[in-house]
This record gives C-alpha cells, structure tokens and sequence, in this order.
C-alpha cells in the first residue's frame, strides 16, 4: 500500500502538481479507507472516508469519498441479507475467457464487437436456438445497460432497453436468466452497491409485463471486489459466478455453489464469519463425484479416491506458492515445488491407469479444470460471428442536445398518451444556459410553486427510456420519466397499460 501511494504522489509530482500537506493526508486517508474496505473491516474503513471529507476541499474529491462512505455503508447493511453457501468448487481463470468455462451449450458466447454489441471488451450470449435476447450495449449516453430483442418472421425487433429502474449511468453488464425465464441476474456498478461491480436480480412481473425494481444479492455473491456473470444451471443443482475479489487484475475466479444454500440468509455481524463466507473457500467432499454433464460417471475406487487427493493437494500447494512468491525464503519454494513435481507424476500414473481401464473417458475433445473432487470446468468453444437482420429504431425529431437549449414555443401537450423526461425542479425560472443543451424544454408552474422542466415528446414509453440516460448524462443524474393524458400528468404504469 505504501508502494502503491508513494507511485500516486510520484506521478502527480511528475505532471507539474503541487500536492499540499492536506492533499496528501486526504490522498492518504483515503486509500486506508479502500484497503480497510476491501478487508471488510467496514467501521474502521468509515471513520477514514470521514475523517477524509473533513480535510477535502475539491468537491469531486469529497464526493467520491461520499459514494466510497455510501457504499460501505451499504456493504454494513447488506451483512443482515448474508448467504453461507455450500462452495462445491472454485477456479481460477484469465479474464479474457473466463465465460467459457461455464456451463453453457456450446458456441453460446460470442466475441465481441459484433451486429448488437459495437464495443469490444465483453461477449455477447446469444444460444444457436434462442428467439429472444437480453444483452449489454452502450447505449447513446455511452455507458453500457441491457437491452431486449426477439425474432420475428424476417429479422429481429429494434433493441430496447429493459426499464428506467435498470438503467443507470454507471454501467450493467453480463445478464443472464434463470432457467424458468422469469429471474434476470446482471452486475452493475452504477446502482447502489458494496463497491465495485456488485450482483443483482430482477423478477418478471406478468401482471405490468416488466422487470421489477433490481435487487443486490448481497454477501457473499457482491463483495467490495468486481462480481459478474451468476447463472444458476438448468438442472437447478448449481449457482455459478464470477469474481476478482481475491485475484490479480487479469483474472478472476468462478465459484460454483450448492443452489439450495445459496437462498438461505441470515445476520453476520462477526467480523471473521463475514471473512470466511466471502472467501468462498470449498469443502472438499471427497465422495462427492459429480461430474454426470461434463465426465462419464466413474465408479468410485481407491484409484480414484488417491487421484482426488493428489489433485486436492496439488491445488493447496499451489495457493501456497502463489502465498511464498515474494518471500526470501527460496528453500521453502524449492520444497513446495518438487512436491508438486511429485504430485503431479503421480497423477499422471492414475491418468495413464484410468485410460487403460476405460474409467474416465472425456467427452469431446474439450480442455478440462479443475478435475477431480466434485466439480469439473470444461472450456467451450466461442461461437461464430452472429448473422442476423436487425430492424431499425424510429427516429425521434421531438428530442434534440444542442449547444443551448432552447424553450418550446408553447407548453400545449398533444391530446393522448405522452411521455417526457422530467429533469429538474427550482422556485425561478431557469436561463437557457442552465438547461445543458436540452431541447425542447416545457416549463409548468406547479401547485407548490416550483417551476418543473421537462424535455422531448415521446409517444411510447420505451422512446423516452433511450434517450434517458441522455439527460441524464447532460447534468441531470435524477432525471425520471413522466406521463400524460390529453394534458393531465398521470402514473407511468398506468400509461404503459393504456399504451
């Protein structure tokens, strides 16, 4: 942590900045407040976020300490919803395919930029059947959030984003459903959260025929590292997610859960029980052999039991040399590291002895991890470039961003259903330059005499939803959307119905 604060200082200095004592104490304080964080020592981490709002005069600076104290907050609260999860098994993998160890049919995930993701970095999940599609874009304020599409006789709908509740400015990535359709997992990092990317879930409603407001899953599934891509298997035995909390910036780990545990909650307010069930360490299980959907099933022998524990073994040593690599101490990584050369020509010799019996027969031709006690990784393969016709959204002339904002000539509403993006509020009027380019803007005099502003006229709801992360972007961040009915304001809901 030194290290890494004396680098910051070094290359502030570097860029001409004349850094003072109290910039340093809060620069300090701060990065105490994010070690403690990351520890779960949460109080402890609060009193350092406070103490440094108290120094900070930048006022970008003390707001991201108020997001930072907000989140470990958050992250206290959260400890009341904890789950202690069964781990069956974990591994460690690259971020740049880590997705393709999971359980999916093959050639699910494909590689991105493609026809609905235009940005590299993440892939797109779309099965070879599917007649429907939740996925992760940017949307046209640049940030990326969930759309939906599904096909028709000739091509597939224009996208649309899923709702205002999740919809943010920061950023939703990964989503994917439960098997039955009705639950929708994601990570973000724009609602609130521990820290970081955090876990949420969404239910279908089929009496709105929308997605309920999001909810974080909380300990151990969000933590204060990056959380992502949870799916629950088909055969309704497994939860499966990511997670960089305990890895390098380059990789993370997949944990896969009994699904069964992974639903009970209960309080955690010990300290080292918060530690223990967020490392999400597994209990290895040695009669447990359950790899039906990836191994053929394999009669349990002495062989096989020996085999698990060498494996079992070999991973422990492994964690140990990763815990020794910077110390000076070179004779204890010689002794880990010609065990593990033992380990593993033992493990060799058990392979060599499955084959020969038939024990073991691996389906495909598929890169295997993890093999041995209850769990087994199979890596699929990335899917083709996706090959579909996408119908174009209806342009929109009644929503404009221009250097200065501009007033409708009038603030008569046309007769029907309406939708606008209310943006803000105030007791006088606002000058043209205040409204960030919006146009055209509507001004009404509410009963409680406060001017309300509001931007665009939009004849569906889910025109408005595209461009509200628009206003939002433009200084708004509590932008919201409104309705009305031959020019009386009414509920959203109610208008979707009636839409």
């Amino acid at each position: 942590m030194r290290k890494r604060l004396l680098g910051i200082i070094l290359m502030l200095v570097a860029a001409g900045l004349d850094l003072s004592g109290q910039d340093l104490a809060v620069e300090r304080l701060m990065h105490q407040g994010d070690s403690l964080h990351r520890l779960y020592l949460f109080d402890q981490a609060i009193e350092k976020y406070m103490s440094a709002m108290d120094l900070a005069d930048d006022p970008a600076t003390a707001r991201l300490l108020e997001k930072r104290g907000q989140q470990v907050q958050y992250a206290i609260n959260m400890t009341e919803i904890c789950a202690d999860p069964h781990v069956v098994a974990r591994d460690r993998f690259s971020r740049k395919d880590f997705f393709q160890y999971y359980p999916v049919k093959p050639q699910s995930w494909h590689s991105s930029p493609n026809i609905l993701d235009s940005l590299a970095g993440y892939p797109t999940y779309f099965p070879k059947d599917a007649t429907s599609l939740i996925f992760s874009a940017q949307d046209r304020a640049k940030v990326r959030n969930l759309y939906f599409t599904h096909s028709t006789d000739s091509s597939w709908t224009a996208p649309r984003l899923l709702g205002e509740s999740l919809t943010t400015l920061g950023n939703e990535i990964y989503p994917m459903l439960s098997p039955d359709g009705k639950t929708l997992y994601f990570s973000s990092d724009g609602l609130y959260g521990i820290g970081g990317y955090d876990l949420y879930f969404s239910n279908w409603d089929e009496e709105t025929q929308s997605w309920s407001e999001p909810q974080n899953m909380g300990f151990p599934f969000s933590s204060p590292g990056d959380d992502f891509l949870l799916m629950d298997t088909d055969d309704g035995r497994y939860t499966i997610f990511a997670s960089n909390r305990d890895c390098s910036a380059d990789s993370v780990y997949v944990y896969v859960l009994d699904y069964a545990g992974s639903r009970d909650r209960k309080m955690v307010i010990d300290h080292e029980d918060i530690v223990r069930i967020a490392s999400l360490t597994p209990v290895e299980e040695l009669g447990r052999m359950d790899q039906d959907a990836l191994m053929e099933e394999v009669e349990e022998t002495d062989n096989s039991l020996t085999y698990s524990r060498v494996n079992a073994e070999i991973r422990a040593l492994r964690d140990s040399l990763a815990a020794h690599a910077g110390d000076a101490d070179t004779a204890r990584i010689d002794e880990i590291m010609a065990r593990i050369t033992e380990l593993n020509k033992k493990k060799n010799e058990l392979s060599d002895s499955f084959l020969k019996t038939g024990m073991v027969t691996e389906k495909e031709d598929k890169e295997i991890a993890g093999e041995g006690l209850s769990y087994t990784f199979t890596k699929n393969t990335i899917g083709p470039r996706i090959r579909i016709k996408i119908d174009r959204p209806r342009p929109n002339t009644s929503f404009r961003v221009m250097p200065v904002g501009r007033m409708a000539p009038d603030n008569t509403l046309p007769p029907g259903i309406v939708y606008q993006i209310q943006f803000a509020q105030a007791t006088r009027t606002l000058d043209v330059e205040a409204l960030g380019g919006l146009t055209p803007v509507y001004r009404i005099l509410s009963p409680n005499l406060r001017y309300i502003y509001s931007v665009g006229l939009f004849e569906h709801y889910y025109e408005a939803l595209a461009e509200l992360n628009t206003v939002r972007a433009q200084g708004f961040p509590d932008a919201v959307i409104i309705a009305w009915r031959d020019g009386r304001q009414i509920s959203v809901s109610q208008a979707r119905q009636e839409e």
